[in-house]
């Protein structure tokens, strides 16, 4: 099930009011503005990394993010390569294993 900017939303709203801080407060301590922060917490897609990190870090939040693995939902585990991976090098296939 994929993640949306409003889950995203509702987990930083609750841990702005978790903290008691209000709206306006938390975008000061960010550096942003209110409307940002606004945009923000009601899950608009437009909103920037930048602004998304700096938010997260004022909360002690991080983002961390897990690649599923291929064809099974719900079990987050190594993923297979991907066409991002390189290929393994030919003379590693020749190397003695002391050396690899």
């Amino acid at each position: 099930m994929p993640f949306s900017p409003q889950d995203l939303a509702e987990q930083i709203r609750s841990a702005r009011k978790d903290r008691g801080l209000s709206l306006k407060q938390l975008a000061d301590l960010a550096g942003i503005g209110k409307t940002a922060m606004f945009d923000l917490e009601h899950g608009n897609p437009g909103v920037r990394l930048n602004t998304l990190l700096s938010v997260l870090a004022k909360l002690d939040m991080d983002l961390r993010l897990i690649k599923p693995e291929t064809g099974k939902t719900g079990i987050l585990t190594e993923s297979a390569p991907t066409a991002f991976d390189p290929p393994p090098a030919p003379i590693l296939q020749s190397l003695p294993d002391h050396l690899l």
